[in-house]
């Protein structure tokens, strides 16, 4: 067994996945921990031996790709190096960077992401969510324009008169999304009654229209082209896992075959 079947192996993935889960738990349990206790440092050596195994596992799955090229463009190669870089930085090296060390403490929060590398029914719904994002920006621009003009309107109607809620294009714009969220958005209509200036079917028309637009239309759209994406990478993910036999023997058994079919016509054995 050479390097690339071992780490595409199924017990492989399985010690992994058990390392992967293990280090989450030992995550949750220093959240309980008492810094600078005998219970804290021995959570704290577990997590590098966890550590330890990923970087193991990043070098065994290196020396056993195809090629380099292949290995750096595999999208959860490259997380999973950003991942364990992250957490070798030190504590003590963490203090000195300010504003960047935050994010590489969340960084190694998302160690337990790696669990979607070795579930491929989670790494299926991942990779069909960020094929959707990349395939609805028609559908953004939309979203973006629908936004931009319903902001400008409830600027011009109820921005002298609600200016916390209507007051600048920023203010309207979270406005609408809060609409959007369904909170409390028949409250904003009511206090419009009593605050604004204008008929209140005029009032009612604004909102109801919103709600059609960005509740029934917009978010259905997005769900549409995430259900559309998902069965094409199901058909990607179907056909990679195929049981097609393509190696070079079967090749050249199908060649043989097709040539003795064509000297049999030739002798007029067949049809």
């Amino acid at each position: 067994m050479n390097m690339r079947e071992l780490v595409e192996g199924r017990r492989f993935n399985a010690i992994s996945m058990s390392v992967v889960l293990f280090n989450a738990v030992l995550l949750g349990a220093e959240t309980y921990a008492t810094k600078g206790s005998d219970a804290a440092g021995i959570l704290a050596l577990l997590v590098k031996v966890c550590t330890a195994f990923f970087i193991v596992e990043i070098v065994m799955r290196f020396l056993g790709r195809s090629s380099t090229r292949e290995f750096f463009r595999d999208g959860w190669n490259i997380f999973d190096i950003v991942i364990v870089a992250a957490a070798l930085v030190p504590e003590a090296l963490l203090g000195a960077l300010g504003p960047m060390a935050p994010v590489l403490r969340i960084l190694r929060v998302l160690r337990i992401f790696r669990l979607v590398r070795s579930i491929r029914e989670l790494r299926l719904i991942v990779e069909v969510l960020l094929k959707s994002v990349a395939s609805m920006k028609w559908i953004a621009m939309l979203a973006i324009l629908l936004f931009y003009i319903f902001a400008v309107m409830g600027f011009k109607l109820f921005g002298q008169y609600q200016p916390q809620y209507w007051g600048s294009l920023h203010e309207s714009l979270f406005t609408l999304f809060r609409i959007l969220t369904g909170d409390d958005w028949t409250q904003l209509r009511y206090e419009a009654y009593d605050d604004v200036k204008a008929t209140r079917w005029f009032i009612t028309i604004f909102y109801v229209s919103w709600i059609i637009i960005g509740t029934f239309i917009l978010i259905n759209l997005i769900v549409g082209a995430i259900i559309n994406n998902y069965q094409e990478v199901q058909e990607v993910e179907r056909n990679r896992h195929s049981k097609l036999d393509a190696s070079d023997e079967r090749l050249a058994q199908l060649i043989d075959e097709v040539q003795q079919i064509l000297r049999a016509r030739k002798r007029g054995d067949v049809p």
